[in-house]
């Protein structure tokens, strides 16, 4: 088993501190049923009774939180809620209330053992299989413009992914914006696009 990532340009603020950033690859959504099918093959439960038991423990987790609590679950980890809301100072008091209150999101903090059940994870790098999906550094862009113009006169969306390492949906957003900006002009047609420099 292999955890796929690909390394990916950051923008604003955060660039600064660190070029790069690391996003993992989905792979798939594994279902309920795959998982019950492999208990049910590995213990003395049927999927009823597992469907069951998980459909109990969402009624008792949600009052629990309802309630306030956290909620432990050994092996697993903790679960709390975080809130949102219109924050306000009372104008007489100067006390700060909450108006709107929400839940935000479900909190999750794994329990070390879940962690330690993890053992060896291999990675593997996918950055450059099938092209970033982010759009590249303007000097970056730039100077493949430089170099690709001056290996031929006219370029192609494709020369623009390959010599960049974009996704082909990068590709074209890129060559838009190329236009737009007028750095180059199409000489072929709408769906079949040729590039010169402006």
């Amino acid at each position: 088993m292999t955890v796929n990532y690909k390394l990916l340009r950051t923008s604003g603020k955060l660039a600064k501190r660190t070029p790069l950033r690391i996003v993992s690859i989905k792979k798939d959504v594994t279902g309920i049923e795959s998982i019950c099918q492999r208990i049910q093959q590995a213990t003395t439960f049927t999927t009823a009774d597992i469907l069951g038991t998980i459909s109990a423990l969402k009624t008792e987790l949600t009052e629990e939180l309802k309630s306030g609590n956290t909620v432990h679950i050994p092996g697993i980890g903790f679960f709390s809620l975080a809130l949102k809301g219109d924050i306000y100072e009372d104008p007489k008091t100067h006390r700060h209330y909450l108006h709107n209150a929400a839940v935000r999101k479900i909190r999750f903090r794994p329990d070390k053992d879940f962690y330690e059940a993890l053992g060896e994870v291999d990675f593997a790098n996918k950055t450059y299989k099938d092209g970033t999906p982010s759009l590249p550094m303007r000097q970056a862009v730039n100077a493949a413009l430089k170099e690709l113009f001056e290996e031929k006169p006219i370029i192609t969306v494709n020369d623009l992914r390959r010599r960049l390492n974009l996704s082909t949906t990068y590709a074209y957003q890129l060559a838009a914006q190329l236009e737009r900006e007028k750095k180059i002009i199409n000489i072929g047609s709408r769906y079949r696009k040729i590039y010169r420099k402006t």
